[in-house]
């Protein structure tokens, strides 16, 4: 009697021009983060990753949206929920090791034409050309190594962002940023650096985030308190 109740409402809606839609799938869910088992396999958590995205070991994507082509995100990088990366141009948008990306951020590997006749990606959604053709880019989108984005930030197509900087919370960020700068504001400026050129230039030799986890943990003392030259010049091999 029941599913006989249910066809005969199926049949109502379809014939008052109601759609009966199916429920979309489930984004892909790992398990919560345990970091003492995270040694190889990235994590992806309530996420939206396209298949064709590069994805590095230990690097952890959080009820964030990853979408589009030529996108790679490096080792050990951290992204935090809610944000939104999107390339849909020829060009590369890529994400080095060891990153920090706050919630709520968006970064972008193309952008609108605004010297067309419209901002709208007509040639895609009316003339039914292939995705992507109406996105413009200044060139490769390049997030260094070592990189803290803060919260609510906007990185735009083409910009370089040098290893090591820090761009503060709410900036946009519309030109390139070198090594270790500490930017903010929209458009983003140089506030300082985090070190003496000495120590950026060691740093910059050194290229730490490309060392395996073991040598990294036969330096810990470079992880703890104020980074000296000192303990540079230490380095346990």
């Amino acid at each position: 009697m029941l599913a006989t109740i249910k066809k005969a409402v199926k049949k109502i809606l379809v014939l008052s021009g109601y759609e009966i839609r199916k429920k979309r799938p489930a984004p892909t869910i790992k398990q919560h983060i345990n970091f003492e088992y995270l040694e190889e396999e990235p994590s992806i958590e309530t996420s939206e990753v396209d298949k064709n995205v590069q994805v590095g070991k230990r690097t952890i994507i959080h009820k964030s949206i990853v979408s589009g082509k030529n996108i790679s995100i490096g080792n050990n990088t951290s992204i935090a929920y809610q944000t939104l990366i999107l390339n849909q141009s020829e060009n590369n948008l890529t994400i080095g090791n060891f990153c920090s990306i706050a919630p709520y951020c968006c970064i972008y590997g193309h952008n609108h034409n605004h010297q067309t006749l419209t901002t709208y990606y007509a040639r895609q959604r009316i003339f039914k050309e292939d995705a992507g053709i109406d996105a413009i880019s200044k060139g490769d989108t390049i997030i260094g190594n070592d990189v803290w984005i803060g919260t609510q930030s906007v990185v735009v197509s083409g910009i370089k962002i040098g290893d090591g900087a820090v761009v503060a919370a709410h900036s946009t960020v519309t030109s390139d940023i070198p090594p270790y700068a500490i930017v903010g504001g929209s458009p983003a400026k140089i506030i300082k650096y985090r070190f003496s050129d000495d120590i950026i230039k060691k740093l910059l030799e050194l290229q730490w985030w490309h060392w395996d986890i073991e040598k990294i943990k036969r330096n810990k003392h470079l992880f703890y308190g104020d980074l000296t030259l000192e303990k540079l010049n230490n380095i346990v091999e």
